[in-house]
């Protein structure tokens, strides 16, 4: 598989990547777990609502017992009034995290990168940006619109690339050991930093050999 090389000097140049990046099967089902997993384990579940007892109202009987015609209440606290408890609703203590296999992840990550590998594109000087957002603007345009979002998948961590594009609203970045199905999925366009093709190799194939030992 040949990827265009998107840099200050490449004229229209490709660069062969490793096969093993990409699926040769369609796993649209895994691929949708996947999703869901992630999209899960975002959910912080910090929702609260008080119950009647922890609704500070005052103490007061709301009107007397008996000679209005009205129904007895003493409290304005229960969930049928205005201002009142709620019943049955949130407490923060829901947990919505879901696991899947680093097996199922990574084989999700295959099919996602095939789906995208006609927006995928590799770069050497993403990784030499030198913290001007001037520079970096200047590189994502050469293949990309101002209004797609795009991926940014670096090698390792990089504080002077980082604050380059930290400015650049419809830019994301990431590692190649943190990237994930949900993110590629969201992008329109992926640039990958030329060293990360390594990292991503080497993580497709610690799962295949393990798949060979069993």
């Amino acid at each position: 598989m040949q990827l265009p090389i998107i840099d200050s000097t490449s004229k229209n140049e490709k660069i062969r990547v490793n096969d093993i990046l990409f699926s040769d099967k369609s796993v649209d089902k895994l691929l949708a777990q996947a999703i869901k997993v992630y999209q899960a384990n975002l959910r912080q579940g910090t929702s609260f609502t008080k119950i009647r007892s922890e609704v500070k109202r005052t103490k007061a009987k709301w009107y007397k017992q008996k000679g209005t015609g009205n129904a007895r209440h003493g409290a304005r606290t229960p969930n049928i009034f205005v201002g009142g408890g709620v019943s049955h609703g949130p407490r923060a203590i829901e947990n919505w995290s879901l696991k899947l296999n680093k097996k199922s992840k990574l084989i999700a990550l295959q099919h996602a990168l095939t789906l995208q590998k006609k927006n995928l594109f590799v770069s050497k000087d993403v990784a030499t940006l030198k913290g001007k957002t001037k520079e970096a603007k200047k590189l994502i345009n050469k293949f990309s619109q101002e209004t797609e979002k795009i991926l940014i998948v670096l090698h390792k961590t990089n504080k002077a690339v980082v604050r380059a594009l930290a400015n650049l609203s419809n830019v994301s970045v990431t590692t190649a050991e943190r990237l994930n199905v949900l993110q590629v999925v969201k992008a329109d366009k992926i640039l990958i930093d030329f060293n990360a093709l390594k990292t991503l190799e080497d993580r497709f194939n610690k799962v295949k050999k393990k798949s060979i030992k069993k």
